[in-house]
């Protein structure tokens, strides 16, 4: 009995250390995309919808230098948001009815050119209120069991949770996590009236995961 109350604990330290930061976190909660190394959730779906990810760069390449006052004019693109939709999430086991990591790219019209990623959004979705705050609850403990600054408030029914991790030096050393009512999320219930029926609508909710935040230090 000792033994396998032994392998337990151990297990569940392992599970623990593999997260044990506000960056390695939030990485895996993006599934890989903030370090540039998607996870193999999405591999196929980034392989197929923005496949810069995936490219091997030519570090040999040379730079061309140009004097400060020189503008250089961008070549012309089109704006492409491709949507990675998910019922679960191997790193956050709340019960959220369903999940969107959205990944905004510059795709040139000069094939030649690499596309660019300018925006990534990460948010989950629920049916009511208590399942929102259970995850929103979930993932605050979370990022609150790590070395960072933090701060949460309420105002005019947005609950935030705001995370820095100030030895961290990359771009997502800093995170909020914001909760809202979303009435497009919600359920919508049909009830008998004099004359006819009357449509009822529950509010939904989702949390969104972002980078940055109003936390300074």
């Amino acid at each position: 009995m000792t033994r396998y109350l032994f392998i337990i604990i151990l297990v569940i330290a392992f599970n623990v250390s593999k997260a044990q930061s506000l960056g390695t976190y939030v990485d895996k909660l993006y599934f890989g995309m903030l370090s540039f190394k998607p996870d193999t959730t999405i591999s196929k779906f980034i392989a197929k919808y923005v496949p810069v990810v995936l490219k091997k760069w030519d570090t040999s390449a040379k730079w061309t230098a140009y004097p400060s006052d020189y503008q250089l004019k961008e070549p012309q693109f089109i704006t492409v948001t491709s949507s990675f939709i998910f019922y679960k999430h191997p790193y956050f086991n709340a019960p959220f009815k369903s999940g969107q990591l959205a990944i905004t790219q510059k795709v040139y019209e000069i094939e030649t050119l690499n596309a660019s990623i300018t925006n990534l959004t990460l948010l989950f979705e629920f049916d009511d209120e208590k399942a929102a705050r259970q995850a929103f609850k979930q993932l605050v403990d979370t990022f609150s069991s790590f070395k960072v600054l933090k701060r949460i408030s309420v105002d005019k029914g947005m609950d935030k949770a705001e995370f820095t991790d100030k030895a961290l030096d990359k771009f997502y050393s800093n995170i909020q996590i914001i909760m809202v009512e979303d009435y497009l999320l919600g359920k919508k219930y049909a009830l008998p009236t004099d004359k006819g029926f009357k449509i009822r609508t529950e509010a939904g909710y989702k949390i969104l995961v972002e980078i940055g935040n109003e936390l300074y230090y």
